[in-house]
């Protein structure tokens, strides 16, 4: 009987099989872990838009610099393809879910898969391309403000039933359609900062400690 060794090219081999295929019982599991943590992020750090509409801006950043790290750590972790969209399509969910525009789900769903094409084609490797991936995938946030483009009326309506006649005023003044385009840009920014920063956090503490 012989013994059966694993050599470092056979260990290489394997990773590379496993970032070929798509979803597997794992990656999906992976996927409704970080699908949660995410949203739970994404929801807490929106209630910081309850001060004041501009601090909902602060709140974008807060949750986007926050979940840099988390999502980083998940493509790390799921080197699938179709992973991002469908934490992309759940994110769309649970945001429609709680009262905002149904049209998040298609844009989600087309950020993720481009995030996914850019993730596959630096071959789940290239720190770059993920980095890019995420600034991508954090586009999904142009979703909940479409109507606001086409029917600021309705939006201020929808504002106003649940934070107030006087909020929404505010926030309308604020969220012109080109304060919407700049802030859109800035989120974008700050994305890849993130991302950037999630990368380096991955690289000198989990790495050392042998959890990637």
């Amino acid at each position: 009987m012989h013994a059966t060794t694993s050599t470092p090219q056979s260990k290489s081999a394997s990773g590379a099989a496993a970032r070929k295929r798509g979803l597997t019982p794992r990656s999906l599991i992976n996927v409704g872990i970080y699908a949660a943590l995410y949203f739970v992020i994404v929801f807490a750090c929106g209630m910081i838009g309850m001060v004041s509409p501009l601090f909902s801006v602060v709140g974008y950043v807060v949750g986007i610099l926050v979940n840099g790290t988390v999502v980083m750590l998940f493509m790390v972790k799921t080197p699938n393809f179709g992973a991002m969209t469908l934490l992309s399509l759940i994110t769309s969910l649970l945001m429609v879910a709680t009262g905002h525009f149904w049209g998040t789900i298609p844009i989600a769903v087309v950020c993720g898969l481009i995030a996914d094409s850019l993730i596959k084609s630096g071959g789940y490797r290239s720190k770059g391309r993920n980095i890019l991936a995420y600034g991508i995938f954090q586009l999904w946030l142009i979703g909940p403000f479409l109507p606001m483009f086409y029917d600021r009326a309705g939006y201020a309506e929808y504002v106003g039933s649940s934070m107030g006649a006087e909020y929404a005023e505010a926030w309308m003044q604020l969220f012109t359609p080109l304060n919407l385009v700049l802030i859109l840009a800035l989120l974008f920014v700050v994305s890849l900062v993130a991302a950037w920063i999630g990368s380096r956090i991955l690289e000198r503490s989990f790495a050392k400690a042998g959890i990637l």
